[in-house]
């Protein structure tokens, strides 16, 4: 059986790639809002979306089946980070939320360290504390404005999001690409579900924007991500994910008509000279089934 190995140029490529993709939530999701969705609701059919296209193609095995938990646990961490990340965006300019939101990396980092044992690189923590200078940059005095309180809720989305990472590189890699998805899909459908149950009936017609939300930034970037970040480890996939601040103040600024001011300028460069610099290096769990592969007799890669 042949297997394409993923360099660790590949998988940053594809890393950043996603994260250009996710950079286009708030393009969808203001506008969900603006329509009389609520926050909870648009990350639910986010998340549906995943598997509705790859339900079909689950197969948990017994040798699977704590994978497949973690899976679950990631998604209902996701599911309640994204609904807070979208109800942020409802009162505050995308680049206030893209700057509370990129501390991600350090938790990411931390998660994997204690959870995992997944020990980083000095280059990783000090690339992820460069981030959060870059994004306290970008912020400046905003985080004293009215919406204080919004912005201290949407904590919950960069600690979900940093656990994701450590466990999509460090607890999946028993499960096929399309069955990460699923596991996430049904995990955040779960956690979102009782939330769900307690909106009013609503009918929405703009479901191409729900269909854009869920491909573009939801099972697209998901099947990328997890295929490629187990190569080069959480810290490294959680940096390099953080090109995503740059883009969000792009998009703030094109399509919000936020100011792109030289704070935000300088915050950009040096997320992508962090990216530059920060060492990859697959997780213990993917080095390890490596080594396995390699003493399987007729095994190519």
């Amino acid at each position: 059986m042949a297997l394409v190995k993923i360099t660790s140029r590949v998988a940053t490529v594809g890393i950043i790639t996603v994260s250009i993709m996710m950079g286009t939530v708030p393009i969808f999701a203001r506008a969900l809002t603006d329509g009389g969705m609520a926050p909870v609701a648009v990350v639910f059919y986010r998340n549906i979306v995943g598997f509705v296209i790859l339900g079909a193609f689950l197969r948990v095995t017994r040798e699977k089946r704590r994978a497949f938990a973690w899976g679950l646990v990631m998604g209902v961490a996701m599911g309640l980070g994204w609904t807070s990340y979208v109800e942020a965006l409802e009162v505050v300019p995308v680049a206030t939320a893209a700057v509370l939101y990129m501390s991600y990396p350090i938790f990411a980092i931390l998660f994997a360290w204690v959870l995992f044992r997944d020990t980083p690189h000095p280059r990783a923590l000090g690339g992820a504390l460069a981030v959060i200078a870059a994004a306290g940059l970008a912020l400046g005095p905003e985080l004293d404005g009215d919406h204080k309180n919004k912005l201290l809720i949407m904590i919950v989305a960069p600690v979900s999001f940093g656990f994701a990472v450590a466990v999509v590189t460090n607890r999946l890699g028993s499960l096929k690409v399309s069955e990460r998805v699923v596991a996430i899909s049904i995990g955040s459908m779960v956690g979102l579900g009782p939330l769900m149950l307690s909106l009013p009936s609503d009918e929405t017609k703009a479901w191409f924007l729900v269909a854009g939300i869920g491909v573009i930034t939801g099972a697209v970037p998901q099947l990328i991500y997890s295929l490629v970040a187990p190569a080069v480890g959480a810290a490294r996939a959680a940096l390099a994910g953080t090109i995503e601040l740059p883009t969000m103040f792009v998009v703030g600024w094109l399509v919000f008509e936020e100011p792109f001011t030289m704070a935000r300028v300088v915050a950009g460069v040096l997320v992508v000279g962090v990216i530059a610099i920060v060492p990859s290096r697959p997780s213990p769990a993917t080095a390890a089934v490596r080594r396995r592969r390699r003493l399987v007799p007729g095994r190519f890669h």
